[in-house]
């Protein structure tokens, strides 16, 4: 009968051993994302801040954002985003919300591993208007927990789009935005875009119902008119 009892509690114990490594396993499985955009903009979304509310009507701002071929590089395509910096502080950026539907788990914390290409034409060591034009557009990566929106803010007399998600300005980090770079092109002597890559890491925690919204943007210094693409994102959630 010890015997039998013996046995008993040893095969419960390895049982309990397997589900909780089980658990463990299952606890440390990180949820992954990836877009390359082959074919359209997988429910990214673009958008534009720190400009006048009336950019669109002036017409002076030239801001467009959609799903795009990238130029000079060959089958690979992405989110074209583009402005004038007519405000000298124009953010321009994609978002995207990633939640349960994938596996993100409600109100956890999560290490996040961001990588993603930008495709850029701007040659280093130039001279422009309030900057360089590859080293004065400065490119910020980070997620929040709540969905990223525009609120109206007076600059003066004059009403002006920002973004509810702090971002820092320009080169200087924000809570929820870090900077991540510049968009000077990996080889400044050869002509056309050229694909940058970029990685960063930080923390997010999920909302109530599993949500988290990635995003990128550039916050420019140069008062001059800038056409990026994004391409290859991917993102790990531990």
């Amino acid at each position: 009968m010890k015997k039998l009892m013996s046995s008993a509690v040893c095969a419960m114990a390895v049982a309990a051993s397997f589900v909780t490594g089980q658990t463990e396993a299952q606890a440390t499985t990180p949820v992954s994302v990836s877009y390359n955009f082959a074919q359209g903009a997988q429910g990214w979304t673009g958008g534009f801040a720190d400009l006048p509310t009336n950019y669109l009507s002036s017409g002076i701002y030239e801001t467009a954002f959609g799903w795009s071929a990238i130029p000079d590089q060959s089958g690979v395509n992405g989110l074209m985003i583009q402005s004038h910096n007519r405000s000298d502080d124009v953010f321009m950026y994609i978002t995207k919300k990633i939640d349960a539907s994938v596996g993100l788990a409600p109100n956890k914390q999560y290490t996040v591993y961001l990588n993603f290409d930008l495709a850029t034409d701007a040659p280093g060591g130039g001279f422009g208007t309030g900057g360089a034009p590859a080293e004065s557009v400065y490119v910020k990566a980070g997620a929040v927990n709540y969905a990223p929106v525009l609120n109206v803010e007076n600059h003066g007399s004059t009403p002006y789009y920002v973004l509810n998600v702090d971002k820092g300005n320009q080169a200087t980090d924000g809570a929820d935005l870090q900077l991540v770079g510049n968009i000077a092109k990996p080889d400044s002597e050869v002509p056309g875009y050229q694909l940058k890559h970029f990685e960063h890491t930080f923390t997010v925690t999920t909302n109530a119902k599993g949500e988290a919204y990635l995003i990128i943007g550039t916050d420019s210094g140069y008062e001059g008119f800038t056409r990026l693409y994004y391409t290859n994102i991917q993102a790990s959630f531990y």
